[in-house]
């Protein structure tokens, strides 16, 4: 799974740079209508390859036990179209997951931008974590009515490790001094928000991947998503307590990703990078 991402990122890093996308009209997603369409003709090209794959096979049979199965030889033009249409089926079943993964994308970009993160007064879910809740509940429902759990099981795959990995990405941002800190100081407040945002994602998530045959891998999705608390939770340390942190688990995260936050201004600290 680990590898996968790793090779899967190389494409999808320009779009995880959120400082500044409030800005950034490129990404183009689709209505809910067109996404079920595209769907539902990834599951019929599918399945009518599938289907007239399996003619083309021809069972022998002995006592009436099949013994044997083998492919029909002369029919290679037909063979090659049902080839096309499975390979134009999975291009359709990429494109939906590519959209679904984006529409996650461009709603968390949106948290570091969020006033909730410097909020005083009270702890609140940014408004585009409660949005991307939402959609995800109703495009599972909407993509396993048009094409079926399987297609919608593709659309959703690997959505355990993106989300935490935006919620980290927008850490990165607030540490880093952009996004809505520019403004205002990141208060504890907003450091829970954060926190309870990590909490409502997962339970949207695996709420809207309760279906049969799902991709959801639950002990994939605990250690991402705890992995992504970690290091919002770096956010309220003192500086003493952050050094303590970095000695007993250097190894949970880059050298870059432990500088930053030795340099971050934080509720309960002044950056000094020179303490890292």
């Amino acid at each position: 799974e680990e590898l996968n991402l790793s090779k899967e990122l190389q494409f999808v890093k320009p779009f995880l740079e959120f400082a500044g996308m409030e800005h950034n009209n490129t990404i183009k997603t689709c209505t809910d209508e067109t996404l079920m369409k595209s769907a539902c003709l990834a599951h019929s090209l599918l399945k009518l390859s599938s289907l007239l794959d399996s003619r083309l096979k021809v069972r022998s049979a002995v006592g009436g036990m099949t013994v044997a199965t083998t492919t029909l030889t002369n029919t290679r033009a037909l063979r090659e179209a049902i080839k096309t249409l499975k390979a134009n089926g999975l291009k359709m079943a990429k494109f939906c997951r590519a959209d679904v993964l984006l529409q996650a994308i461009t709603r968390l970009s949106k948290v570091c931008n969020s006033s909730t993160v410097v909020a005083r007064d009270a702890v609140r879910i940014p408004s585009s974590v409660n949005d991307l809740g939402e959609y995800m509940t109703a495009a599972s429902d909407n993509l396993r009515e048009a094409a079926g759990n399987a297609v919608t099981a593709y659309a959703f795959s690997s959505l355990e490790q993106y989300i935490p990995l935006c919620l980290i990405q927008n850490v990165r941002v607030l540490a880093a001094g952009k996004g809505i800190v520019t403004k205002a100081p990141l208060t504890m407040n907003g450091i829970e928000a954060l926190d309870r945002s990590g909490s409502v994602l997962y339970r949207d998530l695996k709420g809207a991947t309760s279906f049969d045959n799902s991709f959801w891998d639950i002990e994939l999705a605990a250690v991402s998503f705890e992995r992504s608390a970690s290091f919002i939770a770096m956010m309220e340390l003192e500086m003493a307590e952050l050094e303590a942190y970095y000695q007993e688990n250097r190894n949970d995260f880059s050298e870059q990703d432990f500088q930053l936050m030795f340099s971050m201004n934080g509720p309960r600290r002044k950056g000094d990078i020179g303490r890292y």
